[in-house]
């Protein structure tokens, strides 16, 4: 396929480009986009990072691309090409930089819909609507807009003030009783989309009736996420509206206006991690836990990490600190959970951020709390949610995105680096040539400690 000049149907918020079909190993332009990097792209485009590399001699093969680059990727024919039509940028996906000074609950006072009377028991606590959905758009860190907009696509929640139990409307989830529940399903399929089109899981789309169809190269993370959601949500011939302009786009620009005048990038080209520090005292040995696995949820990405003090069975108390891995403020504390901001503005949205959570809230660093390296977050505990033993879960985001261990930028402690086993919480440290394999059980095979 190769791309014809764009053209804006009435309402587009992006233009529209339509494909051809081209010859095998055809150089196809691009236009690098915020996340990009060149083995991702040769999954996306049915070619090789050694084809890609070679046409483009000055790309950097072992980092983020910046967005805005002009290359040609030589790529080869695949069938059934999906939708070019971008929803939203991925800047309206994370809830990071573009939801700076956006105030959830003065929003939801002002708005006639149903939503707002709503409430759920979360995590230990009853919350109004502005609280649950902060809770989740939070924990998972994906921009509290789009979730009014799914509502709103759905139901008319947000504007229509007819009780509305269901706010998400008819999901597959039939174990989904409650809104929250609903909103925890809508959450794991964002992400599934979002992440895994993001490293190159996912290329292709399952539509009902054994129908599937290949995911446009040309797309972004955030409209993938909403074509993964909305695959599952809609039948196969109401996918391509739904997807289109005048779909579920259309409800996003009706309750946010023009999302795609100059949209921040999320992650910028040659994105490196800075320096950290593993997350306990120096001198102490504690053990590996779990190898990369879910950073919130059950899915992707594979972005936390676990590390447990040594010496405590099952669920068992300490009084040893999940510590500061590098300097920064405390800004979110609560929930069992710990925010360490690196770049100190006070918000998490933008710029490095260490999640701690299974933090004890005896003890617990209060936000607004300034650190420096070592400095104590909070005892490592069970609460929080499911646990096989008392640990630290421990992952990093940029600009509200979630970082994978293993991935581009990978996830350096102390020059422990982590690599990724075949299944969720399996996986390795490796540190100049020693190395810990993860393990539920202490071993002296996955006791990770300081070295110099």
């Amino acid at each position: 396929m190769t791309s014809a000049p764009p053209t804006r149907p009435p309402g587009a918020a992006t233009p529209l480009p339509t494909r051809s079909i081209f010859g095998p190993g055809e150089r196809l332009p691009y236009v690098t986009q915020s996340g990009d990097y060149v083995d991702v792209l040769a999954v996306r485009f049915n070619t090789t990072a050694e084809e890609i590399l070679a046409a483009n001699p000055d790309l950097p093969p072992t980092a983020t691309l910046p967005s805005g680059l002009a290359i040609e990727i030589p790529a080869y024919y695949f069938p059934l090409g999906g939708s070019p039509f971008k929803i939203i940028p991925d800047s309206e996906f994370v809830y990071g930089p573009a939801q700076l000074g956006f105030d959830l609950a003065a929003y939801l006072r002002e708005q006639p819909g149903s939503v707002k009377t709503l409430s759920a028991f979360v995590n230990q606590k009853q919350r109004d609507a502005a609280g649950t959905l902060e809770y989740v758009a939070r924990q998972y860190s994906i921009n509290p807009k789009l979730f009014l907009a799914l509502m709103e696509w759905r139901t008319g929640a947000v504007t229509d003030p007819r009780p509305q139990p269901a706010p998400f409307g008819p999901i597959p989830d039939r174990s989904a009783r409650d809104w929250y529940l609903q909103m925890l399903w809508v959450a794991e399929q964002l992400s599934h989309g979002y992440y895994a089109w993001r490293t190159g899981r996912l290329t292709t789309l399952a539509l009902p009736d054994s129908y599937s169809v290949r995911v446009d190269s040309y797309q972004n993370a955030g409209t993938v996420a909403l074509h993964y959601l909305i695959s599952q949500l809609v039948p196969r011939e109401a996918f391509e509206q739904a997807t289109g302009p005048d779909g579920f786009a259309a409800v996003y620009r009706a309750l946010w206006g023009e999302v795609w005048q100059s949209p921040p990038d999320v992650l910028p080209g040659a994105l490196t991690q800075p320096d950290l520090a593993l997350p306990f005292e120096p001198g102490r040995t504690w053990t590996f836990t779990g190898g990369p696995h879910a950073a919130w949820g059950q899915r992707v990405p594979w972005a936390a990490l676990d590390f447990a003090p040594a010496g405590v069975s099952g669920c068992g108390s300490t009084s040893e600190f999940a510590r500061a891995s590098a300097p920064g403020v405390i800004v979110r504390s609560g929930d069992s959970t710990v925010v360490l901001d690196l770049d100190g503005d006070g918000y998490e949205g933008t710029g490095w951020v260490l999640v701690y959570f299974h933090i004890a809230e005896q003890d617990m660093t209060p936000a607004g709390t300034v650190v420096t390296v070592g400095d104590p977050i909070g005892h490592p505990s069970c609460e929080g949610g499911t646990a096989t033993g008392t640990h630290v879960h421990l992952s990093r985001r940029y600009n509200g995105e979630w970082l994978p261990a293993d991935g581009i930028v990978p996830f350096n402690l102390g020059g422990w680096v982590a690599q990724s086993g075949p299944a969720a919480y399996l996986g390795r440290l490796v540190r100049l040539g020693a190395w810990v394999e993860a393990s539920t059980s202490s071993t002296a095979q996955n006791r990770v400690y300081w070295m110099p």
